[in-house]
């Protein structure tokens, strides 16, 4: 079994993975607490650097070409939700109107 990293707070650290052009895809600890303002400053490395320019700039690249396909289709859910809810309600009146009628 693994042991958990505990940030200087005493709480299991958070493994992120930077997004940075200087460190793209490098995964890391950090405290968890850190986004909301009250983080105790802990940080550490998992991964080695990346050393050759090239791959720094390919693995950014395709993170944000991630970040974005990520974002279209968290868009497209949405549009669907709202397409679905439109086709419930006018279902459900319509059945209203058929019964009532």
């Amino acid at each position: 079994m693994r042991k958990e990293s505990l940030c200087y707070c005493e709480v299991v650290a958070d493994l992120k993975m930077s997004r940075t052009p200087t460190n793209p895809g490098r995964r890391f600890l950090g405290c968890r607490r850190y986004e909301i303002g009250e983080g105790c400053g802990f940080f550490r490395w998992i991964d080695p650097a990346i050393e050759k320019e090239h791959y720094k700039t390919l693995l950014a690249a395709l993170i944000k070409k991630s970040d974005r396909c990520h974002y279209q289709r968290r868009q497209g859910r949405s549009k669907f939700r709202v397409a679905a809810i439109i086709i419930v309600v006018v279902v459900v009146l319509m059945l209203a109107i058929m019964l009532f009628v």
